[in-house]
């Protein structure tokens, strides 16, 4: 259970010295992506730490001389309930000591739906998030099981996250078995239309304990 996990030993890293320090609130994410390893890994229902354990870890963050902080969770909002409850201790928190640290994080495109947890990650001190778009084909979404992804138009997605002031930097994986000669060009488009700045394109892997890999197995 993160809730017992210890203090990892900050101290002991020269944080001065890196561009990002990292913290961890929740482990696993309620999704069954079809390349994504982590439901089989560390589970569809997210364990968590409590807030004050995230705002002790931060204490000990700025204290080795830490700047930007990212939250390594595999989708920050993997609960949402639970984020709506850590985000005012991060707002308290960052008044507290006079905004010290940028935030970032990973989260699934749905986040755009959720104004209140755009709006209280702005007021915490979140720069940017990285979202998994992964393709801008939506039948290619549909075919991954990534149907979170179509909850809004893609590009009208990411304009609602960059309104609460948050960068957009995504992944796209190129190789799916729904590409065609064609998906090339929808990707510049996309990249083009939606203006995110930092982007990576990724060959599709397929890694053990994903349902992709048992696809690929059968087949």
């Amino acid at each position: 259970p993160l809730a017992q996990f210890p203090m990892p030993a900050y101290d002991l890293v020269p944080l001065r010295e890196y561009f990002l320090s990292s913290i961890q609130f929740s482990s696993g994410c309620p999704y069954t992506c079809e390349f994504c390893d982590i439901p089989a890994l560390y589970g569809r229902n997210p364990r968590l730490k409590t807030p004050a354990q995230v705002c002790a870890e931060l204490d000990r963050l700025v204290a080795g001389g830490a700047q930007a902080v990212y939250f390594v969770d595999d989708n920050f909002i993997g609960n949402q309930k639970a984020a709506l409850a850590l985000l005012p201790h991060l707002v308290d928190w960052q008044v507290r000591n006079r905004y010290p640290l940028r935030l970032s994080c990973e989260g699934t495109l749905n986040i755009a739906r959720n104004e209140k947890i755009l709006a209280l990650m702005r007021e915490a001190g979140f720069v940017t998030i990285f979202c998994g778009i992964e393709t801008p084909e939506p039948h290619a979404l549909h075919a991954m099981s990534k149907d979170q992804n179509l909850r809004l138009p893609i590009v009208e997605a990411v304009e609602r996250i960059n309104r609460h002031g948050l960068e957009v930097v995504s992944g796209i994986i190129i190789g799916l078995d729904t590409d065609t000669p064609e998906t090339a060009d929808h990707i510049v488009e996309f990249i083009r239309a939606s203006n995110i700045p930092i982007l990576t394109i990724n060959i599709l892997y397929a890694l053990p304990k994903t349902p992709l890999w048992e696809r690929l197995a059968r087949e």
